[in-house]
């Protein structure tokens, strides 16, 4: 098997409420090292500094798997061994880029949520959210963070808003 395997999968992911609206539209593409997909099972593998896309959502990670039911991904679990799994989105409306990292990156695309394990963090528009869990809701865009069971403590900075110039 070659070094990198490069995977066109034309399922296409449900839209993210909060991503561009383009993106939806577009198929998943998988790059790693290895694959094992389970068409049966609707479980696919990949190993091996994983990239996956789809328009502007990117997640990465040393392995990520895919859940289908009748060939319609509904989940995505990304986890990063040696560094943590990353996931971005371009935002609508002119929101920039919303990214997130995690030991394990849960995304669960039919209730456009996206929970963050194990050294957690979300940025989008300046603002940080850390923690041991976050979990964070793309269609109302709440963010929900557990601190560590040591501290217990999550951090926050959260930008001051800027007035609109008429």
């Amino acid at each position: 098997m070659t070094k990198h395997l490069l995977l066109s999968l034309f399922l296409l992911v449900p839209t993210m409420a909060s991503a561009l609206p383009s993106d939806r539209n577009k198929p998943i593409e998988i790059e790693s090292n290895t694959a094992d997909i389970d068409n049966n099972k609707g479980i696919s593998i990949y190993l091996g500094d994983v990239v996956m896309t789809q328009g502007s959502t990117r997640i990465t990670g040393d392995k990520i798997t895919i859940y289908s039911v009748n060939q319609e991904v509904n989940k995505v679990v990304a986890e990063g061994k040696k560094e943590r799994a990353y996931y971005e989105e371009q935002q609508a409306n002119k929101k920039g880029l919303m990214q997130a990292w995690g030991h394990t990156i849960d995304y669960s695309i039919k209730g456009d949520k996206v929970h963050l394990l194990k050294n957690a963090q979300l940025k989008q528009q300046g603002d940080v959210f850390k923690g041991e869990r976050i979990d964070y809701d793309l269609k109302l865009q709440t963010v929900n963070a557990t601190g560590d069971k040591q501290k217990g403590r999550v951090q926050m900075v959260i930008q001051p808003k800027t007035e609109k110039s008429n």
